[in-house]
């Protein structure tokens, strides 16, 4: 137990990389999610922030802002090999229809084992790197990130108090080296 303790919270220091740099949006802290994906995160926002590891890195940076997030498979989701992982989010937030889809696929794809209810604002928007999906009960949000160059990995994040530009600004920060 104690062993797990550390090493999620090694992990969690780990996957926050501080990157300094000088430009006119000052310091910037860059969480590396994967090669893929990355939020850039002005560092003067995580003052007296808590960092927890879960499943991925989550940061409690007041009562109010929580963001936690991770990056997941269709191995992981359980869908077949060969799944066009960029189509999770559609179906999951009822934005293509799954009747299609075997029953058992079907059964995968509920806004419900993410503990957003039905009635959450679903919404897209195209950044940069790919496309984010959103399902938010304000002030919690589910947020999907696809990214054009792969379709194996997509990005988690779970949110409060965070509005879709908010995300989308940490999605296309430039990345400080």
């Amino acid at each position: 137990m104690f062993k797990t303790l550390i090493i999620g919270a090694l992990t969690a220091l780990l996957a926050v990389n501080a990157h300094s740099a000088s430009d006119s949006a000052g310091h910037l802290t860059t969480i590396d999610y994967s090669p893929y994906y990355q939020l850039t995160i002005p560092t003067a926002d995580l003052a007296g922030a808590k960092i927890f590891a879960g499943v991925g890195p989550a940061i409690r940076f007041s009562d109010s802002l929580r963001l936690g997030g991770w990056v997941t498979s269709g191995e992981e989701d359980g869908v077949p090999e060969g799944f066009d992982l960029a189509l999770y989010p559609r179906y999951v937030l009822g934005l293509d229809a799954t009747d299609e889809l075997p029953a058992d696929l079907q059964r995968l794809f509920s806004l419900r084992a993410f503990g957003v209810s039905q009635d959450a604002a679903i919404a897209e928007k195209p950044y940069r790197n790919g496309m984010l999906y959103s399902a938010c009960d304000y002030p919690s949000c589910l947020f999907f990130v696809t990214h054009h160059a792969q379709n194996e990995h997509i990005l988690v994040l779970k949110t409060e108090g965070f509005s879709i530009n908010s995300i989308l600004s940490f999605l296309e920060a430039d990345h400080v080296e």
